[in-house]
């Protein structure tokens, strides 16, 4: 056995010498490889070793955040990424050398700094992309600020008999910000958090997988008739910005039909470039009366997990009421798998949604569930591919 692990040893320390360049690598072959080494960890790591992981692992995103607050990362930024020294840092930023060199040694050790001599500092790739205004900077305070509603839910629980939560405007995030507001109407007052959670949303796209218009037969379920041009074909229900309307219109010009784009007033109010001919954008609350009745088809992207099956049900009676016979509800959203073996992400990002809007990832049955209980039969659901998290699309009919 000491052999085959310093065997093991000898082959992970050649191969790191002959790793590719990040940007050559695959997001498949990196995925793959990702999940044997977590394998390996999993294997390998004594509960002495796991447990200390466990409880120490949320203080690389405080720390980080204490950095962003001291400025740190604007001062490397700002130097175009050169070595400083803790002298010449400590003129660059907020805080006291003790503080200072405290915290560089904790990023250090965490590998977004590299001591290059003594208390001279170079950074490494990460560190540049924490800088103000940077997405990932935004990610971390968005994310700091989460963790608050995070370090309530032990008590959110003891408090509530140990009761799965099932009301938006009653979640651990009310109880760590001490508000009743929902957590939407909590964002609109307070800009700079609006402002980074607007820039997860925009990170999330990236792993967004294919289009729904992708795997869903297009043509030959929403073309209308010549003499029903003047119909709404497609009502996107909060489309956000436009991303998918106006990539639905690229890939199917030819389509007649207006393409509705729905969403929050100031969600509306905030897009500045022009919609493509077609598109016409609506300030609109979903959990108020539909204006734009007998659609061919209304859709929602990611926007139920938002929501416990509370609130979500009186959203899709919303639609429902003003669907004609022929009319199609799509719902395309992320599928946890069934059972206790699911990626660790997909785990935490059901926590994650629980502890901020009292919802879930739910699974495929769950989705199917919820449609029927809202009064509506699915008539397929359509598979789509995602790099971090699997998704689906679900075809309604009344």
């Amino acid at each position: 056995m000491a052999s085959t692990l310093s065997d093991l040893t000898s082959s992970i320390t050649s191969a790191l010498s002959s790793l590719p360049p990040q940007d050559k690598i695959q997001d498949a072959e990196r995925m793959q490889l990702l999940e044997a080494i977590n394998r390996l960890q999993a294997e390998l790591e004594p509960p002495t070793v796991s447990i200390p992981r466990i409880c120490f692992s949320h203080y690389p995103l405080v720390i980080i955040r204490v950095a962003q607050g001291m400025g740190i990362f604007d001062a490397f930024v700002e130097a175009k990424g050169a070595q400083l020294t803790l002298q010449e840092l400590s003129q660059k930023i907020e805080g006291d050398g003790k503080l200072l060199k405290r915290v560089m040694r904790f990023l250090c050790a965490h590998r977004i700094f590299k001591e290059v001599a003594e208390t001279t500092y170079q950074p490494l790739p990460l560190a540049m992309s924490f800088g103000t205004g940077s997405r990932p900077g935004d990610m971390i305070k968005h994310f700091h600020a989460c963790m608050q509603a995070s370090a309530k839910i032990f008590a959110y629980f003891e408090e509530r008999g140990y009761k799965n939560p099932d009301d938006a405007y009653d979640a651990p995030f009310q109880l760590a910000y001490n508000t009743k507001e929902h957590y939407f109407d909590w964002l609109k007052k307070n800009p700079e958090a609006q402002k980074s959670f607007n820039a997860v949303m925009m990170a999330s796209q990236q792993f967004r997988g294919e289009d729904w218009f992708e795997v869903f037969p297009v043509t030959e379920k929403l073309k209308l008739s010549a003499s029903a041009s003047e119909r709404a074909l497609l009502v996107d229900i909060g489309g956000g910005v436009g991303h998918d309307l106006i990539a639905f219109r690229n890939k199917f010009p030819e389509l007649t039909g207006n393409l509705i784009l729905q969403d929050l007033p100031q969600v509306i109010d905030a897009i500045k470039e022009p919609l493509p001919d077609g598109v016409i954008a609506v300030g609109h609350d979903m959990f108020k009366p539909q204006p734009i009745q007998g659609a061919k088809a209304y859709y929602l992207r990611t926007v139920l997990h938002d929501w416990p099956e509370k609130q979500a049900l009186e959203a899709l009676s919303r639609i429902r009421e003003v669907m004609a016979e022929d009319s199609i509800l799509l719902i395309h959203e992320h599928t946890t798998p069934e059972g206790a073996n699911v990626p660790p992400l997909a785990a935490t990002l059901d926590f994650h949604m629980m502890e901020i809007f009292s919802a879930l990832e739910r699974t495929e049955r769950e989705w199917v569930a919820l449609l029927e209980t809202a009064g509506f039969n699915v008539a397929n659901v359509w598979k789509g591919q995602s790099s971090t998290h699997p998704v689906a699309l679900f075809e309604a009919t009344l």
